[in-house]
């Protein structure tokens, strides 16, 4: 039991907040320390003064684990929790000792619809500029999370998206794993297998009939998976 020692660090998905996970606390603060934060600008942290990377969403994390005095933690993260989480695991590694990651983002994903959809907003939106395609409705065009955003926002949030952390995953060697709600639509089933080919010491496990938010539509499950998987 010596790994049920070591604190549990919740990281929660974009727009999220740190009760994205606290429906657990209950269940496993008598077997371990619970960590939740709320990532800038989300809950209750301070808003942006200039635009972040996933880098600088890290080392929020390994600074707060400094001034904590924790040398070393288990993972639980959602979305783009995950992306901190898998720079951890590749950077850090010594902070980072098993990990489970739900519906992880990180990916770049391959829908064509989607590229050209993008493409299709990005083009448009040139012809604009130019004034050859003069309309008013290309703000609404694009992602309704993009567009309710500030500038420095709006630039962290292309730095998060762009960064494809699939070059990271051959140096994560943690024990890993994935939760995935086979109906997920924001970040496919598919990344699973990418995940799994690449990261060497993971294992996957599926709920059929659940989408992005699997670990709170299968509450009672995710927490015999958390306790099984850090030996609590």
């Amino acid at each position: 039991k010596s790994n049920s020692q070591k604190p549990i660090l919740f990281l929660h998905g974009w727009g999220g907040n740190a009760n994205s996970f606290k429906v657990f606390e209950r269940f496993l603060q008598n077997d371990t320390a619970c960590i939740f934060i709320d990532f800038p600008p989300f809950g209750k942290s301070s808003n942006l003064t200039k635009p972040y990377t996933i880098q600088s969403y890290s080392e929020i994390v390994i600074k707060l684990l400094e001034n904590l005095k924790i040398s070393s933690v288990n993972i639980v993260a959602h979305s783009f929790g995950g992306r901190v989480a898998l720079y951890l695991a590749s950077y850090h590694k010594g902070f980072v000792d098993r990990m489970i990651l739900t519906g992880c983002a990180g990916l770049k994903r391959k829908d064509i619809k989607i590229k050209l959809k993008i493409l299709s907003y990005k083009f448009k939106k040139l012809l604009n500029k130019l004034k050859l395609y003069p309309n008013k409705k290309l703000d609404k065009c694009g992602s309704e999370d993009y567009r309710n955003l500030n500038n420095v926002m709006k630039q962290t949030f292309v730095n998060v998206i762009n960064y494809d952390e699939k070059f990271l995953l051959k140096k994560i060697d943690c024990q890993t794993l994935l939760v995935w709600g086979k109906m997920d639509k924001e970040t496919p089933f598919y990344f699973t297998k990418i995940f799994k080919k690449n990261i060497k010491n993971s294992e996957v496990i599926t709920f059929e009939n659940s989408g992005h938010f699997a670990y709170l539509q299968n509450q009672k499950a995710f927490l015999l998976i958390i306790k099984s998987f850090f030996n609590l």
